[in-house]
């Protein structure tokens, strides 16, 4: 073969791998959803990292200078340890589970950019022994306030002029601005930058649904940040949990010391999603039991009739006689393996739902001289305990009791024998 046919080979098979890598390239941009055009504003759903733009001065330290009570509220808040907070590093560094830029787009999302995101970071080992501040600050000041080299406001004062550039950007007010990293899909193993299947969370969904049913809030901002309150609480906040569903019980003999009917009532209020919100993982239980003086389980569930279809959700939990779980599952459709699968159940509370559970317990054997309580506990999860065992979290950390009502059925009055008339 002559060195000119040789060459000519040569260049044709570099044409054939430009022009192949050229393809695979647009192939694989065309696998990344059209990003809105002012998507240098809003966070796009962990595809990409924030790009401030920001002077290397500028720092949370040097916003906390004119903005003391915003700071000490975000440095309190779970937004600031998004990056860092144990369960959030036990999942990123996992092997089989995290690891991905994505998860930190939303985390820490001054990451450095310039990968896909299902790749990996580079020195992510590294950056966990000792954070950089982008890790360290989560999400922070800069990632939300600073675009182009400018701070964004609601609202633009002279003083704040004086200090550095700012505009005006009313979408920091809106929910969707909230919505870039709390509504999110599954991704795709095989187009690493392509969602698929349904959300993993739909938070924006369900508050859009609510505003259509007549919800009185028009943001995510009127609960989670009162006042312009730099603290946002959410599913971590036990207080806010708890305002989000209201528990009542009725508890009665209907056969004295024998037998009890049970009537539970669940109420989603001040809350504009379902509950509870946020990822698929989190879910929660009603547990209820009917104990003896000394705190010994009694008695058994022999009716449960309250119309409502638990497609499977009944669990069981060890020490109590009927546990119900709430909670959105995941399957085949809405992890992108099958399409035409039927959608999975999604049982949790909508806003303002008041939903009952009716029981009928009997007591065995019967116990006609002793009082017994009957206790209803509601529990929320952040994952079930087989992801928590995966990621060794302590079950304290990953569930708690948010709400508990405890009732007394005294025992039964025995009956006296009517006295004849005359008789002393």
């Amino acid at each position: 073969m002559t060195s000119r046919v040789r060459q000519a080979i040569s260049l044709s098979v570099a044409v054939i791998l430009i022009a192949g890598g050229a393809i695979a390239t647009e192939r694989l941009r065309r696998t990344r959803p059209l990003r809105p055009a002012d998507s240098t504003v809003l966070f796009n759903q962990g595809l990409d990292p924030v790009v401030t733009g920001a002077p290397a001065e500028w720092t949370n330290e040097s916003c906390r200078e004119c903005h003391q009570a915003e700071y000490r509220q975000w440095a309190a808040s779970r937004h600031r340890v998004a990056g860092i907070n144990d369960k959030f590093a036990a999942e990123c560094l996992d092997s089989e589970s995290g690891r991905q830029q994505y998860c930190l787009n939303c985390h820490a999302p001054r990451v450095p950019g310039g990968r896909l995101p299902m790749e990996e970071p580079p020195g992510l080992d590294a950056d966990y022994k000792t954070p950089p501040s982008w890790l360290a600050d989560g999400v922070d000041c800069l990632a939300c306030h600073v675009r182009d080299g400018v701070v964004l406001a609601t609202r633009v004062t002279p003083r704040g002029e004086a200090r550095h550039p700012m505009r005006v950007e009313p979408r920091l007010a809106k929910p969707e601005f909230c919505a870039g990293c709390h509504q999110f899909a599954f991704k795709d193993q095989h187009l690493p930058d392509a969602f698929h299947g349904q959300l993993q969370q739909a938070s924006l969904e369900e508050f859009l649904e609510y505003r259509r049913l007549g919800g009185v809030e028009s943001r995510c901002h009127d609960c989670h940040m009162p006042n312009g309150n730099h603290l946002m609480p959410g599913g971590y906040d036990d207080a806010m949990v708890r305002r989000a569903v209201g528990l009542d019980v009725e508890a009665s003999w209907s056969q004295p010391g024998r037998v009890a009917d049970v009537v539970i009532e669940l109420t989603a209020r001040r809350v504009g999603h379902r509950v509870p919100g946020g990822e698929e993982l989190r879910f929660l239980t009603l547990r209820t039991r009917l104990a003896d003086a000394g705190g010994r389980v009694v008695g058994r569930t022999v009716e449960a009739a309250d119309g409502v279809d638990r497609d499977g959700l009944q669990s069981t939990i060890d020490g109590w006689l009927q546990v119900e779980t709430l909670r959105r599952r995941m399957g085949r459709r809405e992890h992108g393996r099958d399409y035409h699968a039927a959608a999975a159940a999604d049982n949790r509370l909508r806003p303002g739902e008041r939903r009952r559970f009716r029981y009928r317990i009997e007591l065995d054997p019967p116990r006609p001289d002793r009082p017994v309580t009957l206790q209803v506990e509601l529990w929320y999860h952040l994952m079930h305990d087989g992801k928590a065992r995966l990621f060794e979290h302590a079950a304290h950390d990953v569930q708690r009791p948010i709400r508990s009502v405890s009732v007394k059925l005294d025992a039964p009055r025995p009956v006296l024998p009517a006295k004849e008339s005359g008789t002393p």
